[in-house]
């Protein structure tokens, strides 16, 4: 992923036990929708294929948003907005590789309650429209 990171598309950071793989808004969804753009799609394949060399870890996709409301007909709000992203990104790694063990794998969206940034500038906001995917080591493994 050294590409995509210097191009700032996708960042790393560790927080206490777990590895978190923080996808740009930019370049996985288009505002207020929730279909994976094409690219983003070389980048969750090379995801994918680092995932798949650590069996041991479970990985959960996090979506968020930021705390501009949305209300359409597709999205009643932004926890339906950052739960159904998060399970986009679950859905291309898993039917793209069916020998992962779904069992692994989880999805939750926490819509605006979790920035990494105040939501005080449009830059701010962009920053806290993402996607993680924590690895986290099994119980019992570290």
């Amino acid at each position: 992923l050294e590409e995509e990171i210097k191009k700032g598309d996708i960042r790393l950071k560790k927080s206490r036990n777990r590895l978190i793989i923080n996808i740009d808004d930019r370049i996985s969804f288009d505002s207020g929708r929730a279909v994976l753009k094409k690219e983003v799609l070389p980048s969750l394949k090379k995801i994918r294929e680092i995932l798949a060399q650590y069996p041991e870890y479970n990985i959960i996709i996090e979506g968020h948003t930021d705390d501009v409301p949305i209300r359409t007909k597709q999205f009643r709000d932004n926890w339906q907005l950052s739960t159904e992203r998060a399970l986009a990104v679950l859905n291309y790694v898993l039917n793209q590789d069916r020998k992962l063990n779904q069992a692994r794998f989880s999805a939750a969206g926490y819509a605006e309650f979790n920035p990494i940034v105040s939501n005080d500038s449009a830059a701010n906001r962009a920053l806290n429209r993402r996607v993680d995917i924590g690895v986290i080591p099994r119980a019992g493994k570290k």
